[in-house]
């Protein structure tokens, strides 16, 4: 609610702290004093665009500061949104400066918000109501907060668990069939790439092995040469039979002096060592054992390799993982069907699921919006609005929003024989002021506002009206701080709190002055209001009876 509000250099307002309290304060005083003034200065805290010419004549800049406690947790949770730093269990403070310049400054607390953000915050602290003013209530888009109850409540948690739900399975299934039609798209040409690679069977082991054997066959000469001067070595020269002798006289040596033990084994070891190398088969190969055809295979392989390592700009490693890769996508595609299905049958569960609830929770607000109804009417009976007629319509539509399924608007006619129109699009007036109060009645435990502002409304009613108007706005304030600005007794006198407005006048400027009433000067107040002016013993009697009931 508002603790406090200092102006200063605002219009006519020089300087001026106002402390407020809970329940209902009444503002009164003579028309140009600056009440009015008083609404549009709190007006600029909950983010209306200023004015230049809202500063104080001579003045550099107009401020304006507020004081709000009791914060909302939607209001905590937009704070954080904004990421203005605040204390839970502190008030806010709201500023805003306004040069003459032009320039305008929005802080809360110690930071400097956007006036986008501070209207977003100023919506959920304070209601503003007047005959020209009921834009906030009379905007569809918020109609649906007013149907709540208990069950209703419990409904759109459970519907808005099953919608999230739903929204996920819907982005996955999009985001599939998205995926599927690329994939369609390229279908034949990953299959072209796949078979190719397939067909080529590629493998890095392969390739080393192929490069290997190439290298061998096209030297086989030098190979063929080499083996010749080994086996002639061996088979022409003797060497093995030259070593079995030095070995002969190693034997006879070591008989008469052990220290040729070691020699011995060593070279009998070697002995036998180039005995198995020289008899081994790969050294008895022929010219014969040439194989040109085998050639050309391997240089065709390896050929393969080179184009399809040219044609795909991969190493062949990258290429045997570019062919795993089409093998997914190519399963992906044969799969992909199936895929969707299962998608689609999980998708279709989760929207009846979610339009079962919505449709409960139609239900039960067209259940509440009957009661709305009749308890709007009966109200607007006591303010005489005898003859209005109001329906809350639904639209039947089926598409998901975050609060379920349905759209509605107020209809409403305020004569007998009138069809019923939206009231977004009937005339503001006091017929409509006393509409909206009524409204708020109803629905006042579901308006998330802490403090609600009633400038004037009760402007062109007296008598009975007027003691209706008082009572409805005494009712409201049982539930949320009410500042109401009247010029009628019956309201002021059924205040909880009540602040004189009026005007002086100091080196030519008028100012604006603030006092608030003791009950002596309550009682004076409310008898200058009912006699216009002129205080007599019979309208204070008349105030006096007023406050007493």
């Amino acid at each position: 609610m508002l603790v406090s509000l200092n102006v200063k250099n605002f219009a006519i307002i020089d300087n001026i702290e106002m402390d407020f309290s809970s329940g209902m304060t009444v503002l009164t005083g003579e028309t140009g004093a600056g009440k009015s003034l008083i609404i549009d200065a709190i007006s600029l805290l909950l983010g209306k665009r200023a004015q230049v010419e809202q500063v104080r004549h001579g003045e550099v800049k107009a401020s304006i500061t507020g004081v709000f406690s009791s914060l909302d947790d939607n209001i905590k949770v937009l704070l954080d949104d904004i990421g203005v730093d605040y204390d839970p269990t502190d008030n806010i403070i709201i500023k805003r400066e306004i040069y003459a310049s032009g320039k305008s400054v929005c802080k809360i607390n110690s930071d400097i918000v956007s006036l986008s953000d501070l209207s977003k915050i100023g919506d959920l602290i304070c209601d503003i109501h007047s005959q020209e003013d009921n834009f906030g209530l009379v905007n569809p888009k918020n109609y649906l907060s007013f149907l709540r109850n208990e069950r209703i409540d419990k409904l759109v948690l459970a519907y808005q668990e099953k919608y999230s739900t739903y929204k996920k399975i819907l982005s996955e299934y999009n985001q599939k069939v998205k995926e599927n039609d690329e994939i369609n798209e390229r279908a034949d040409f990953i299959k072209y790439q796949f078979n190719e690679l397939k067909s080529a069977n590629l493998s890095t082991q392969e390739e080393a092995d192929l490069h290997e054997e190439e290298h061998y066959l096209k030297n086989y000469t030098n190979v063929e040469t080499a083996i010749h001067e080994f086996r002639e070595i061996y088979e022409d020269k003797g060497a093995l039979d030259l070593i079995y002798e030095s070995l002969q006289s190693l034997a006879k040596l070591k008989e008469y002096d052990k220290n040729y033990q070691e020699l011995y084994s060593r070279l009998e070891e070697a002995y036998y060592n180039i005995s198995d190398i020289s008899s081994n088969s790969l050294f008895k190969k022929r010219s014969d054992d040439f194989d040109e055809a085998r050639l050309d295979e391997v240089e065709e392989r390896l050929s393969l390799y080179s184009t399809l390592k040219r044609k795909y700009k991969k190493t062949t490693e990258e290429l045997v993982e570019y062919y795993q890769k089409l093998s997914s996508e190519l399963e992906l595609i044969t799969n992909f069907d199936d895929i969707i299905k299962d998608l689609k049958k999980k998708l279709d569960s989760s929207y009846q699921e979610t339009y079962d609830i919505a449709l409960k929770l139609r239900e039960e607000r067209v259940k509440y919006a009957t009661l709305l109804e009749e308890k709007v009417i009966e109200n607007l009976k006591d303010l005489e609005l005898k003859n209005t007629s109001f329906k809350i319509s639904f639209d039947g539509g089926t598409n998901f929003n975050k609060d379920g399924i349905d759209t509605i608007d107020f209809l409403v006619s305020f004569n007998k024989g009138e069809v019923l129109k939206p009231l977004s699009k009937v005339a503001s007036g006091g017929e409509m002021s006393r509409f909206m109060l009524a409204l708020k009645v109803v629905i006042g435990a579901n308006l998330p506002q802490q403090t609600k502002i009633f400038d004037e409304i009760d402007s062109g009613v007296s008598g009975s009206v007027a003691h209706s108007i008082a009572l409805k706005i005494k009712e409201i304030s049982k539930l949320s701080q009410v500042l109401c600005i009247t010029h009628l007794a019956q309201v002021a006198s059924v205040g909880d709190n009540h602040i004189k407005i009026s005007k002086g006048v100091s080196d030519n400027r008028t100012y604006t002055i603030t006092k608030t009433l003791a009950h002596d000067e309550r009682i004076l107040e409310l008898a200058s209001m009912i006699s216009n002016g002129n205080v007599t013993n019979n309208s204070i009697n008349l105030a006096k009876e007023l406050l007493e009931k």
